[in-house]
């Protein structure tokens, strides 16, 4: 929402709490107070009210006086509630009780959580440009540890309470610090710094589920190379990917720069913030660490790395708990990133059948657009003089020209279907008729326009094998 809206809100809400028992106890806290200092659309508004069970209660008294659009959902285990307000039912609220956090089993990340002050509340967050409160109703902003604002102006990034003892409570901060440097490009605090390496051993008490929503949002992050650097640094990617750790300092051959990693995270830079692309990106070439070979004459080759790379990427998505059909489009990518490599850098050798057969594997526009993009991504990631830069500006050129002429073969479906190859050819269901049906393949992808007619000559006199 607009900066203007969010004020709009706190002001109404100021003025339903006048001369009632939340007057001086209720806060918008967090991103909302952030954003707004640093000039940002807000995205989420969060209130916190220092009472016992402030956040439910409020919650009820809204809905109890008429100004909530439906009743709150509540989380009574969490003081947690959330609702819309009538005057506006675009935009949900929630509201929490400020509380304290207790952590009893140091291998698991859940903790106690009670009511507590609100410096307590503060204590317990992330980062200092997270624990900023506005008073409602005093309309001003509180700065309990002194450095939030400061933090904002400097863009620096560190932690409300003593890092080591933020991160051995919840080790999960570690990546969310990760994520918001990158996400702004700030520096660390050193002291912060320091201690995310002497505490990233502690992300194996982390839940593959929650891992995955840091790696989503650094990977869409404005600058998602610096996030993953930063997780090589302190140690956090041997319990994210462990498997590319093993690329850190793998040598390549000359056609390309640097080290596996760094060829990566090259191409990584060079996507846009799609989140199946990046990921793709990101794990193109992990099965490099299983293919790797050096002949006698020291060259050094990969040899259907991008097959290897297909069978570690499925296994570290599921372990991360990755969608199904999400692995299924990252996987697709990876599995064909290699296929446009040999046609060149003019793709002259690339003939109109075969980028014909390229459209059809995709299936979709927007598939082939994507597959195109990672590959003129790795591309350019490569030493000069391999990096081929103009190969798929010019194959997108010659796309459009056969979208333009029908001849395109996006989600192309032939016009003899399996039924009608039995009945020309007097043949039974089995092999004989895939056999035709890869035949007729072979004819469209020279001249899908051909008519039917066409279709059913070449195949009446088509041997079987």
């Amino acid at each position: 929402m607009t900066t203007e809206l969010y004020i709009e809100i706190r002001q109404y809400l100021r003025e339903l709490i006048r001369n009632t028992e939340w007057e001086g106890h209720l806060y918008a806290v967090g991103g909302c107070c952030r954003d707004e200092l640093m000039g940002q659309p807000i995205k989420d508004v969060d209130m916190a009210v220092d009472l016992p069970c402030g956040g439910i209660r409020f919650a009820e008294w809204l809905h109890d006086n008429g100004y909530t659009s439906h009743h709150p959902v509540t989380y009574p285990n969490y003081g947690t509630a959330m609702l819309r307000l009538k005057a506006f039912p675009d935009d949900e609220l929630e509201l929490v009780q400020t509380r304290k956090e207790k952590y009893t089993d140091h291998n698991r990340r859940n903790p106690e959580t009670v009511f507590g002050s609100l410096e307590d509340d503060c204590m317990r967050r992330d980062l200092t440009i997270n624990s900023l409160y506005y008073d409602i109703f005093g309309g001003k902003f509180i700065d309990i540890t002194n450095r939030g604002i400061a933090d904002i102006k400097h863009h620096i990034i560190r932690t409300p309470a003593d890092p080591d003892m933020t991160y051995d409570d919840d080790p999960l901060r570690i990546l969310r610090c990760i994520r918001f440097a990158s996400r702004y490009g700030w520096a660390i605090d050193k002291d912060v710094s320091e201690s995310m390496c002497r505490n990233a051993h502690r992300l194996e008490i982390i839940t593959a589920e929650r891992i995955h929503t840091e790696l989503d949002k650094m990977l869409t992050c404005k600058l998602p190379v610096m996030a993953l650097e930063l997780m090589r640094e302190c140690g956090a990617m041997q319990h994210v990917i462990p498997e590319l750790c093993l690329t850190f300092a793998m040598a390549q051959n000359h056609y390309h720069f640097g080290t596996v990693w760094e060829h990566t995270l090259k191409v990584v830079e060079n996507t846009p913030a799609n989140l199946t692309l990046r990921m793709a990106a990101l794990l193109h070439d992990i099965g490099k660490i299983e293919t790797r070979r050096v002949t006698n004459d020291g060259d050094i080759h990969f040899l259907e790395h991008e097959k290897a790379s297909v069978d570690l990427a499925k296994n570290i998505l599921h372990r991360l708990k990755y969608s199904n059909a999400f692995i299924d489009e990252v996987t697709f990518l990876i599995r064909h990133h290699m296929d446009l490599k040999h046609y060149g850098d003019d793709a002259k050798n690339l003939k109109d059948k075969k980028l014909r057969k390229f459209q059809y594997l995709c299936d979709t526009k927007e598939r082939f657009d994507i597959m195109l993009t990672l590959i003129d991504a790795d591309n350019k990631a490569h030493a000069d003089g391999y990096c081929m830069s103009n190969q798929i500006e010019i194959i997108r050129r010659r796309t459009a020209n056969m979208e333009a002429d029908g001849s395109a073969m996006f989600g192309y479906r032939l016009p003899l279907s399996g039924s009608d190859v039995m009945r020309i050819k007097g043949l039974k269901p089995g092999p004989a008729v895939k056999e035709c049906m890869d035949y007729l393949m072979k004819l469209a992808f020279v001249s899908p326009l051909r008519p039917v007619e066409e279709f059913e000559k070449h195949l009446k006199g088509y041997h079987l094998k």
